[in-house]
């Protein structure tokens, strides 16, 4: 919980979940390790995936503009651009397989299908991962050529904008499942 409040102190922390880490400190057999609500992200690199090598030019936890969108695309790019949309995903350690069964009961509920216990370790406990299987890629530019007509470009930004809601809409079922009560959906 510490470590929680410092990542919110310091700007780190995906304020959209913090209601929910929260709610899983509550539990007295489990503590949440890394999260994120859901987000679009603009990388330069060879492939979407790769770190070494890669910049990531935008990212953001909330919908994106069309201005916003051009805006990105008329940076120079110095290898690829790609679009990435990404689910919420939450990782917690269980003290025991009862309290990981039940999270992972709730998580699949909230429609986190693709949840799943990642390692069993002595230290750290039983590490569980909530993930829904959102993900969105899409390749931009090759250099300074982009592979899209501007006209294009609101239908990308509804199509990235619906991706990532619908993670948020499972993260209010978690809420919901969770007994959280949600404010409105996002």
């Amino acid at each position: 919980m510490k470590r929680l409040i410092e990542d919110l102190e310091i700007g780190y922390l995906d304020t959209d979940i913090l209601d929910i880490l929260k709610k899983l400190f509550e539990f007295e057999d489990l503590y949440t390790i890394s999260s994120c609500s859901g987000r679009i992200t603009f990388i330069d690199g060879n492939l979407p995936w790769e770190r070494r090598g890669s910049s990531i030019i935008f990212k953001k936890h909330q919908p994106i503009t069309v201005e916003e969108f051009l805006e990105i695309l008329n940076v120079p790019t110095l290898k690829r651009l790609w679009l990435v949309v990404t689910g919420p995903i939450i990782h917690a350690s269980a003290l025991n397989m009862r309290s990981a069964q039940k999270l992972l009961m709730i998580a699949r509920e909230s429609g986190m299908k693709h949840s799943g216990i990642l390692s069993i370790n002595k230290e750290k406990g039983i590490i569980v991962e909530l993930k829904t299987g959102i993900r969105l890629t899409h390749l931009l530019k090759i250099g300074q050529h982009t592979l899209l007509k501007e006209n294009e470009a609101e239908e990308i930004v509804r199509v990235t904008n619906e991706s990532l809601i619908e993670g948020k809409k499972r993260l209010n079922k978690l809420r919901e499942l969770l007994g959280i009560q949600t404010i409105s959906s996002k």
